[in-house]
Protein backbone atom coordinates (compact mmCIF):
# COMPACT_ATOMS: atom_id res chain seq x y z
CA UNK A 1 0.00 0.00 0.00
CA UNK A 2 1.48 3.30 -0.72
CA UNK A 3 2.29 5.54 2.01
CA UNK A 4 3.07 8.76 2.97
CA UNK A 5 7.27 9.25 3.69
CA UNK A 6 7.51 13.20 3.49
CA UNK A 7 5.41 16.64 4.06
CA UNK A 8 7.01 20.12 3.30
CA UNK A 9 5.61 23.24 4.03
CA UNK A 10 6.77 26.42 2.00
CA UNK A 11 5.48 29.30 4.31
CA UNK A 12 6.92 32.00 1.50
CA UNK A 13 6.01 31.10 -1.89
CA UNK A 14 9.24 30.42 -3.80
CA UNK A 15 11.32 30.18 -0.62
CA UNK A 16 13.17 27.18 1.31
CA UNK A 17 10.72 24.40 2.34
CA UNK A 18 10.09 23.20 5.84
CA UNK A 19 10.07 19.03 6.36
CA UNK A 20 7.11 18.30 9.31
CA UNK A 21 5.64 15.09 10.83
CA UNK A 22 2.19 16.01 10.53
CA UNK A 23 0.01 18.75 9.35
CA UNK A 24 -3.38 20.18 8.96
CA UNK A 25 -5.39 20.45 5.49
CA UNK A 26 -6.93 23.27 5.58
CA UNK A 27 -9.32 23.98 2.32
CA UNK A 28 -6.65 26.27 0.77
CA UNK A 29 -3.87 23.73 1.33
CA UNK A 30 -1.61 22.85 4.52
CA UNK A 31 -1.50 25.14 6.93
CA UNK A 32 1.36 27.59 6.76
CA UNK A 33 1.86 26.58 3.42
CA UNK A 34 2.41 29.59 0.70
CA UNK A 35 0.61 32.01 2.99
CA UNK A 36 2.90 33.98 2.61
CA UNK A 37 4.33 35.61 -0.84
CA UNK A 38 6.99 38.30 -1.95
CA UNK A 39 5.81 40.52 -4.96
CA UNK A 40 7.33 43.52 -6.63
CA UNK A 41 5.38 46.83 -5.70
CA UNK A 42 2.56 46.88 -8.21
CA UNK A 43 1.53 43.40 -6.37
CA UNK A 44 2.58 40.86 -9.16
CA UNK A 45 4.20 37.84 -7.82
CA UNK A 46 7.89 36.86 -7.47
CA UNK A 47 9.30 33.26 -8.18
CA UNK A 48 12.42 31.56 -8.13
CA UNK A 49 12.26 30.88 -11.57
CA UNK A 50 13.34 34.03 -12.63
CA UNK A 51 14.63 34.87 -8.74
CA UNK A 52 17.23 32.47 -7.84
CA UNK A 53 18.23 34.57 -4.53
CA UNK A 54 14.55 33.83 -3.15
CA UNK A 55 16.16 30.53 -1.89
CA UNK A 56 18.35 32.37 0.53
CA UNK A 57 15.59 32.50 2.74
CA UNK A 58 13.70 29.96 4.72
CA UNK A 59 10.97 30.92 7.53
CA UNK A 60 9.28 29.04 10.03
CA UNK A 61 5.42 29.48 11.28
CA UNK A 62 4.10 30.17 14.58
CA UNK A 63 0.99 30.96 16.23
CA UNK A 64 1.66 34.90 16.43
CA UNK A 65 3.13 35.33 12.99
CA UNK A 66 6.66 34.01 10.74
CA UNK A 67 10.02 33.80 11.72
CA UNK A 68 12.45 34.74 8.64
CA UNK A 69 15.97 33.67 8.02
CA UNK A 70 18.28 34.47 5.48
CA UNK A 71 21.44 32.66 4.54
CA UNK A 72 23.62 35.31 5.67
CA UNK A 73 22.45 35.01 9.39
CA UNK A 74 20.14 38.15 9.70
CA UNK A 75 16.46 37.48 10.04
CA UNK A 76 13.36 39.15 10.58
CA UNK A 77 9.78 38.24 12.44
CA UNK A 78 6.74 39.31 10.18
CA UNK A 79 4.02 39.14 13.16
CA UNK A 80 0.15 39.14 11.71
CA UNK A 81 -0.91 41.98 13.44
CA UNK A 82 1.86 44.20 10.72
CA UNK A 83 -0.18 43.16 8.15
CA UNK A 84 -2.90 46.08 8.15
CA UNK A 85 -3.67 47.36 4.61
CA UNK A 86 -5.48 45.26 1.90
CA UNK A 87 -3.53 45.61 -1.82
CA UNK A 88 -4.28 43.77 -4.60
CA UNK A 89 -1.93 41.43 -5.80
CA UNK A 90 -1.46 38.82 -8.99
CA UNK A 91 -0.31 34.89 -9.76
CA UNK A 92 -0.54 34.47 -12.69
CA UNK A 93 -3.47 36.36 -14.22
CA UNK A 94 -5.55 35.60 -10.67
CA UNK A 95 -5.96 39.06 -9.53
CA UNK A 96 -7.20 38.99 -5.23
CA UNK A 97 -6.25 41.30 -2.24
CA UNK A 98 -3.98 40.22 0.46
CA UNK A 99 -2.55 41.99 3.36
CA UNK A 100 0.31 43.92 3.26
CA UNK A 101 3.41 43.97 5.40
CA UNK A 102 4.63 47.04 7.04
CA UNK A 103 7.83 49.51 5.28
CA UNK A 104 9.91 47.86 7.96
CA UNK A 105 9.85 43.97 6.43
CA UNK A 106 9.41 45.26 3.32
CA UNK A 107 12.74 47.29 3.59
CA UNK A 108 14.51 44.39 4.94
CA UNK A 109 13.69 41.99 2.20
CA UNK A 110 14.39 44.60 -0.29
CA UNK A 111 17.76 45.31 0.59
CA UNK A 112 18.23 41.49 0.66
CA UNK A 113 17.11 41.44 -3.36
CA UNK A 114 18.71 44.87 -4.14
CA UNK A 115 15.42 45.96 -5.27
CA UNK A 116 11.77 47.09 -4.11
CA UNK A 117 9.97 44.02 -2.73
CA UNK A 118 6.87 43.45 -0.41
CA UNK A 119 5.70 40.56 1.52
CA UNK A 120 2.22 39.47 1.69
CA UNK A 121 0.00 37.50 3.68
CA UNK A 122 -3.05 35.75 3.23
CA UNK A 123 -5.05 36.47 6.21
CA UNK A 124 -6.99 34.09 8.08
CA UNK A 125 -9.62 34.29 5.48
CA UNK A 126 -8.40 33.76 2.08
CA UNK A 127 -9.99 35.65 -0.77
CA UNK A 128 -8.28 33.69 -3.93
CA UNK A 129 -9.87 31.30 -5.71
CA UNK A 130 -9.79 28.28 -7.50
CA UNK A 131 -10.04 29.28 -12.06
CA UNK A 132 -11.44 25.36 -11.99
CA UNK A 133 -13.73 25.52 -8.43
CA UNK A 134 -14.52 28.73 -7.75
CA UNK A 135 -16.12 27.64 -4.13
CA UNK A 136 -12.30 26.55 -2.87
CA UNK A 137 -10.30 28.65 -0.91
CA UNK A 138 -6.42 28.89 -2.24
CA UNK A 139 -3.45 30.08 -0.73
CA UNK A 140 -0.89 31.66 -3.33
CA UNK A 141 0.27 28.50 -4.80
CA UNK A 142 0.83 28.49 -8.59
CA UNK A 143 -2.69 26.82 -9.36
CA UNK A 144 -4.04 24.40 -6.67
CA UNK A 145 -4.11 23.69 -3.08
CA UNK A 146 -1.19 20.58 -2.84
CA UNK A 147 0.90 18.84 -4.78
CA UNK A 148 1.64 15.04 -4.33
CA UNK A 149 4.76 13.20 -6.30
CA UNK A 150 5.57 9.34 -6.00
CA UNK A 151 9.32 8.24 -5.30
CA UNK A 152 8.56 5.30 -8.26
CA UNK A 153 8.00 8.29 -10.56
CA UNK A 154 11.56 9.65 -9.85
CA UNK A 155 12.93 6.79 -9.86
CA UNK A 156 12.20 6.43 -13.51
CA UNK A 157 12.53 10.15 -14.23
CA UNK A 158 16.33 9.31 -12.94
CA UNK A 159 16.57 6.37 -15.42
CA UNK A 160 15.88 8.69 -18.66
CA UNK A 161 18.27 11.65 -16.74
CA UNK A 162 21.70 12.36 -17.98
CA UNK A 163 22.43 14.00 -14.13
CA UNK A 164 21.36 13.29 -10.45
CA UNK A 165 18.54 14.54 -9.64
CA UNK A 166 16.63 14.79 -6.19
CA UNK A 167 12.87 15.00 -5.31
CA UNK A 168 13.66 18.48 -3.34
CA UNK A 169 13.77 19.90 -6.62
CA UNK A 170 9.81 19.04 -7.62
CA UNK A 171 8.55 20.98 -4.61
CA UNK A 172 5.96 18.57 -3.23
CA UNK A 173 3.76 18.96 -0.45
CA UNK A 174 3.66 15.49 0.02
CA UNK A 175 5.69 12.72 -1.00
CA UNK A 176 4.45 8.96 -1.37
CA UNK A 177 6.26 5.25 -2.05
CA UNK A 178 5.03 2.44 -2.59
CA UNK A 179 3.12 3.60 -5.63
CA UNK A 180 3.64 2.30 -9.51
CA UNK A 181 5.69 4.94 -11.91
CA UNK A 182 3.56 7.85 -12.76
CA UNK A 183 0.42 5.88 -11.63
CA UNK A 184 -0.72 8.79 -9.37
CA UNK A 185 -2.03 10.88 -12.99
CA UNK A 186 -4.90 7.96 -13.22
CA UNK A 187 -6.47 8.55 -9.57
CA UNK A 188 -9.60 10.67 -9.47
CA UNK A 189 -10.41 10.86 -6.13
CA UNK A 190 -8.01 9.71 -2.80
CA UNK A 191 -7.87 9.56 1.22
CA UNK A 192 -4.57 10.17 3.33
CA UNK A 193 -5.62 10.10 6.93
CA UNK A 194 -8.71 12.04 7.83
CA UNK A 195 -8.70 13.75 4.61
CA UNK A 196 -9.96 13.29 0.99
CA UNK A 197 -8.51 14.91 -1.74
CA UNK A 198 -9.96 15.42 -5.50
CA UNK A 199 -6.90 14.32 -8.16
CA UNK A 200 -7.25 17.97 -10.25
CA UNK A 201 -4.42 17.02 -12.72
CA UNK A 202 -1.32 16.05 -13.08
CA UNK A 203 1.46 19.00 -12.84
CA UNK A 204 3.10 20.74 -15.42
CA UNK A 205 6.77 21.40 -14.91
CA UNK A 206 8.76 24.59 -15.50
CA UNK A 207 12.26 25.27 -15.40
CA UNK A 208 12.44 26.12 -11.76
CA UNK A 209 13.01 21.95 -11.49
CA UNK A 210 16.45 22.72 -13.09
CA UNK A 211 17.49 24.89 -10.18
CA UNK A 212 19.55 23.44 -7.40
CA UNK A 213 17.70 23.45 -4.02
CA UNK A 214 20.73 24.32 -2.17
CA UNK A 215 23.01 26.51 -3.93
CA UNK A 216 19.91 28.21 -6.25
CA UNK A 217 21.99 27.21 -9.55
CA UNK A 218 20.28 26.75 -12.63
CA UNK A 219 21.22 23.06 -13.91
CA UNK A 220 23.31 23.98 -17.60
CA UNK A 221 21.46 21.71 -19.90
CA UNK A 222 18.02 22.12 -18.42
CA UNK A 223 17.39 19.00 -16.68
CA UNK A 224 15.23 17.51 -15.28
CA UNK A 225 13.30 19.94 -17.51
CA UNK A 226 14.83 18.86 -20.95
CA UNK A 227 13.84 14.82 -20.06
CA UNK A 228 10.73 15.22 -18.23
CA UNK A 229 9.94 17.50 -22.09
CA UNK A 230 11.48 14.59 -23.68
CA UNK A 231 10.23 11.28 -22.16
CA UNK A 232 6.91 12.39 -19.89
CA UNK A 233 5.58 14.88 -21.53
CA UNK A 234 0.99 15.30 -21.47
CA UNK A 235 -0.71 14.46 -25.29
CA UNK A 236 -0.03 18.42 -25.20
CA UNK A 237 3.67 17.98 -25.15
CA UNK A 238 3.68 19.66 -22.02
CA UNK A 239 6.32 18.25 -19.34
CA UNK A 240 4.49 16.79 -16.72
CA UNK A 241 5.12 15.49 -12.53
CA UNK A 242 3.45 15.00 -10.13
CA UNK A 243 -0.32 15.88 -9.12
CA UNK A 244 -2.69 18.59 -7.92
CA UNK A 245 -4.73 17.87 -4.77
CA UNK A 246 -8.11 19.83 -3.82
CA UNK A 247 -9.11 18.66 -0.16
CA UNK A 248 -13.01 17.83 0.19
CA UNK A 249 -12.36 18.58 4.26
CA UNK A 250 -10.07 19.56 6.70
CA UNK A 251 -8.04 16.92 8.98
CA UNK A 252 -4.53 16.12 9.78
CA UNK A 253 -2.54 13.77 7.87
CA UNK A 254 0.78 12.14 9.03
CA UNK A 255 4.03 10.66 7.68
CA UNK A 256 3.43 7.18 7.51
CA UNK A 257 -0.22 7.71 7.13
CA UNK A 258 -1.56 5.16 4.12
CA UNK A 259 -2.92 6.40 0.47
CA UNK A 260 -6.49 4.71 -0.13
CA UNK A 261 -7.64 5.31 -3.93
CA UNK A 262 -11.22 5.93 -4.10
CA UNK A 263 -11.74 6.26 -8.02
Amino acid sequence: MSRITQINLYPIKSTQPITVSKALVQPYGLEFDRTFMLTEPDGSFISARKDGELFAFSAVPSAQGLHIHHQDGSSVTALYHDFIRQSECQVWGNHFNSLLANDNINNWFSEKLQRAVQLRWLGFEPQRRIKRYPEQALSFADGYPLLLTNLQSLASVQQHCPVEISMAQFRANLVIDNAAAFSENQWQKIRIGEVEFINAKPCIRCILTTRNPQTAELQRNMEPFRTLKKQFADKQGQPIFGTNLVPLNCGIIRIGDSLQILE
